[in-house]
């Protein structure tokens, strides 16, 4: 039995999440950059990993909504209309695997477990409606 060779083409979900998330970590970066050197100065190294601690999953999120809208446009556009509701929910599930790994080796997930689940909740809700607008767009051409 094999594959269509549309759906085949499924494979370019895993490049997206995985480049979804070296930019959601990019920012943060942005954002600690920013924090440490213009919202607060002169601190040491302890006040900003304490900050980035507190600040990293709600960061997650607030970067991660338009990303994933992103990149649920961006997988539309590659795969089509037929394919671009699975494309955008294969980019968020092999993000998600990837990400809940990460959280639960660092030993905080149960800590953070409503952020975590507000994150994958509105990253899903992003990736899926990027899809869809783009997919509508492409059904109208």
């Amino acid at each position: 039995m094999s594959e269509s060779p549309s759906l085949a083409r499924l494979w370019i979900a895993l490049p997206t999440a995985v480049i979804v998330g070296v930019l959601n970590v990019f920012l943060f970066f942005l954002f600690m950059v920013l924090y440490s050197y213009v919202l607060e100065p002169g601190h040491d190294e302890s006040f900003y990993q304490a900050a980035a601690s507190r600040f990293g999953p709600i960061a997650s999120i607030i970067g991660g909504i338009p990303l994933m809208f992103l990149a649920g446009r961006w997988i539309a556009k590659r795969l089509g209309p037929d394919l671009a509701i699975r494309g955008a929910i294969a980019v968020w599930a092999i993000y998600f695997v990837v990400d809940i790994a990460i959280v639960a080796a660092s030993g905080i997930l149960l800590s953070i477990l409503p952020l975590v689940l507000t994150s994958f909740t509105t990253k899903l809700i992003a990736v899926v409606l990027g899809a869809r607008t783009a997919a509508k767009k492409g059904e109208q051409q």
